[in-house]
């Protein structure tokens, strides 16, 4: 029997409307408890909180921010000085996605150094990159991070995210790579997603990217983290992962949400919160009636 985690969704110095902080917690509850769990294997509740002195301690916080009080990069999952979780998101438009996004990386790796060997992906062997077994940093949101592949519960919309089966050397019929559907393969990486990998030969850490680039076309590069400043300060302090964030900085993964999408999550939040009222109303008449007040 597995553990069960506690998570924590709380704003910090943002006004975030506390019935939507609630509406995400709950919808990201559902997403662990229905599609995550029965893959992965982890067991987690999603609570809301209104302030971050009212966490309990024990729980992992996701902390939603201001997007001018966080340095570039500087999101993500992090780990404390007691070597606990902890994530900070942006708020903004969709922020569920996010979200959704560092709750489900931080339940599969709370320590920020999980690492899988495989092949290296095929989109990677590039000229100056030929195959070999390296070790993939485990992120599983990161090669279907973007909003075209996300999907909506009760109107919340949160991310795709990779199976097991991602790491596999061969591609099987009937084979669920992502929870979407998005993947046709394993290691594969969809338009603005990333992934990042530690080759054993050089001893560096690479990320392959494949983003749109400028001309709105995709333009992927493999880019030598290692030889970055920044990614070897961070990392001489905190974990792989923070590291990695902090010199990544794909393209907005919410910016491609289509009007076909917004309009369907708009409709479903309405339908969501119709049906809520009208069964408050009759909740708060049987109740009533129960006290004898009616």
């Amino acid at each position: 029997m597995s553990t069960v985690v506690h998570v924590a969704l709380v704003p910090r110095g943002v006004n975030v409307d506390i019935a939507e902080v609630t509406s995400v917690a709950a919808a990201l509850s559902i997403q662990v408890a229905r599609d995550f769990r029965p893959i992965w294997g982890i067991s987690a509740t999603v609570s809301a909180f209104t302030d971050p002195s009212q966490v309990p301690v024990g729980f992992w916080p996701i902390y939603i921010e201001d997007p001018s009080n966080l340095p570039q990069g500087a999101g993500g999952v992090h780990l404390d000085n007691s070597n606990q979780p902890y994530s900070l998101i942006e708020t903004g438009d969709h922020w569920s996605l996010d979200a959704s996004h560092e709750c489900l990386e931080m339940l599969v790796d709370p320590t920020g150094n999980k690492t899988q060997a495989a092949e290296l992906l095929a989109q990677a062997v590039l000229p100056g990159h030929t195959a070999s077994q390296v070790e993939y940093v485990v992120e599983v949101c990161d090669p279907v991070e973007d909003a075209q592949y996300a999907y909506q519960i009760n109107g919340v919309l949160v991310s795709d995210f990779f199976t097991p089966s991602f790491y596999d050397p061969v591609a099987t019929q009937g084979t669920r790579y992502d929870f979407t559907g998005a993947l046709t393969k394993p290691l594969q990486v969809l338009t603005n997603g990333y992934i990042s990998y530690l080759d054993p030969a050089s001893g560096n850490t690479y990320q392959y990217r494949n983003f749109i680039g400028p001309n709105g076309q995709l333009d992927p590069e493999i880019l030598n983290l290692s030889a970055n400043a920044q990614f070897n300060d961070v990392l001489a302090k905190e974990a792989l992962r923070p590291a990695i964030d902090r010199v990544t900085c794909p393209p907005d993964f919410r910016a491609s949400l289509t009007d076909s999408q917004r309009m369907s999550l708009s409709s479903r939040r309405d339908e969501v919160q119709k049906a809520a009222k009208f069964r408050s109303d009759r909740h708060n008449v049987e109740i009533l009636a129960a006290l004898g007040k009616s």
